[in-house]
């Protein structure tokens, strides 16, 4: 056979001679592993990946914690204006102008690091309107202090409106 049957055959769609079958290819030098800097990259992306990972669930956990307590603060002062609304007037013109309140049983189980404040003040010269704005307070996870405020109106003669603001 003359030497370009044999690389033809040897590389060609037909059969192959079985000592063609026994030789490995030749692999360049560069190309049989990875470099100490391909493996580093791809390290550091990596732990970049892991990192940002670990910072959405931690800021997700904050939001989760916020959004909770922000739920109890209201339901809090929702509470105490739904109280109020029982109290007869001359109990309402007895209120000192700041104090704080104590929060109702119903909420023992989850209001615990919450404070409620009352301020009342007379919106008419003659006394008969009261504003009376509660103030919850409390702590996060992170120990940033949050607010969250609402006010009614209390009149001698049975107004009562109410309206919520953070």
């Amino acid at each position: 056979m003359n030497a370009t049957l044999v690389n033809m055959r040897a590389a060609g769609p037909g059969p192959r001679r079985r000592g063609d079958m026994m030789q490995q290819k030749i692999i360049p030098h560069q190309r049989r592993a990875f470099t100490l800097l391909e493996v580093m990259m791809a390290a550091t992306v990596l732990i970049l990946v892991i990192v940002g990972m670990i910072q959405v669930v931690v800021s997700g956990s904050e939001m989760l914690d916020f959004s909770k307590k922000q739920t109890i603060a209201t339901q809090i002062i929702h509470d105490n204006i739904d109280r109020l609304h029982l109290v007869d007037w001359p109990t309402v013109q007895s209120y000192p102008a700041s104090a704080t309140v104590g929060i109702s049983t119903v909420f023992a189980t989850v209001s615990n690091g919450f404070i409620c404040t009352r301020a009342v003040s007379s919106i008419k010269a003659d006394g008969t309107l009261y504003k009376i704005t509660f103030t919850v307070t409390w702590t996060g996870n992170t120990g940033h202090v949050y607010t969250r405020s609402g006010t009614t109106y209390f009149g001698k003669n049975g107004l009562y409106v109410s309206y919520q603001r953070s």
